[in-house]
């Protein structure tokens, strides 16, 4: 039982401390304004001192450092733009945020790889014998990817972390001589982007199939959403959906039909999600019904209809787990189609699928 136990543990510790160190270069550049002061010292007030848990190119998960650790590398790489000197005012920085994301994202050319580096620090000065505020500054340094640029975009990860830092120190440099005007007691600090997003959100993939019906046909749909997770504003999905329906038996013979059945491709012209809560999106969305219809006469004559129509929609999703597992919902529907036997329909779908 022993050697089972030791196995185990080693496998479970594999998996759980993979780990990555990256060097991060001391690249100089130019400041852009003010040279008169050089960072003294940098403290790391991150509780998680790594830079994230990403996925490598071989799909193995890594959680991500920074070699020599945070402290020393961003002194390092700042020492080598703003140099050391009796004459220069001492600036002490606090780290409270750096970490690096990667996240699916839904833009005009279709779905692309997003990554992130996201900072956070603020900039001190000694007073008194006391260390005071003077600039606290938040930056995303994004960049976009094609979704078979993994390898590029992992190792482009050091760069995008170089630039964030460049930019929070230019920025605190153009705003120096006004936080020091400042330096009091009752002073508050000058702050830059407050309130932008820190995280890029998780990228929920949706598989559903669907039952459908309404007051000319009934049937059932298979469908795929993909979209970035946001608590605020309208969140845009990619969603297609391929269905098959056949018409009630009394509608088909009332325009002299035996059967009607239709095989239609729906690829989403504006569909839009709003979270309401933790789970639970409304969604609302216009789509362009692309298909055709096979129509068997009563007479045994079968025929081709080439369908295309507008069609408009308004549901809710429940995603109760957000890694995986079940997704449902209902949506109502409305549509005009070229149809052989309607030209304008509402009705119901019930959803059922899962997240992954």
């Amino acid at each position: 039982m022993k050697p089972f136990l030791t196995v185990m543990i080693f496998f479970l510790t594999v998996s759980v401390s993979a780990q990555e160190r990256m060097s991060l270069r001391t690249i100089p550049f130019t400041p852009q304004s003010n040279e008169k002061v050089y960072v003294a010292a940098v403290r790391d007030k991150r509780k998680v001192k790594s830079l994230g848990i990403l996925e490598k190119i071989n799909g193995e998960k890594t959680e991500l450092f920074l070699k020599d650790g945070a402290e020393t590398a961003i002194e390092r790489f700042y020492g080598e733009s703003l140099k050391k000197d009796s004459h220069k005012e001492l600036v002490y920085i606090e780290l409270k945020a750096l970490n690096v994301q990667e996240s699916k994202r839904r833009m005009n050319n279709g779905i692309v790889k997003v990554a992130r580096v996201h900072v956070e620090m603020s900039f001190f000065q000694m007073e008194a014998g006391m260390l005071k505020e003077l600039y606290t500054i938040k930056h995303n340094e994004d960049e976009v990817f094609d979704l078979y640029e993994r390898a590029e975009l992992h190792a482009t990860h050091e760069k995008r972390i170089r630039a964030a830092l460049e930019y929070c120190l230019h920025y605190f440099l153009k705003n120096y001589e006004e936080a020091k005007s400042g330096v009091s007691a009752d002073f508050i600090p000058l702050r830059e982007n407050e309130k932008i997003e820190n995280t890029l959100g998780p990228w929920f993939n949706l598989v559903t199939a669907k039952g459908m019906g309404s007051r000319y046909f009934q049937g059932y749909g298979i469908s795929y959403t993909g979209f970035v997770d946001s608590k605020k504003g309208w969140i845009r999905p990619y969603e297609t959906s391929f269905e098959v329906t056949w018409a009630r038996e009394d509608v088909a013979e009332e325009n002299g039909y035996e059967e009607v059945n239709s095989f239609v491709f729906r690829p989403e012209l504006y569909f839009f999600y709003k979270r309401l809560f933790k789970g639970t999106y409304a969604s609302i969305s216009t789509n362009v019904p692309v298909g055709f219809e096979l129509l068997e006469e009563l007479s045994g004559y079968t025929s081709f209809n080439f369908v295309i129509g507008i069609g408009a929609g308004q549901g809710l999703r429940f995603i109760p787990w957000q890694k995986k597992g079940l997704v449902f919902g209902v949506d109502f529907f409305q549509q005009f189609e070229t149809s052989e036997v309607y030209r304008f329909d509402l009705g119901v779908e019930v959803v059922l699928g899962i997240n992954f």
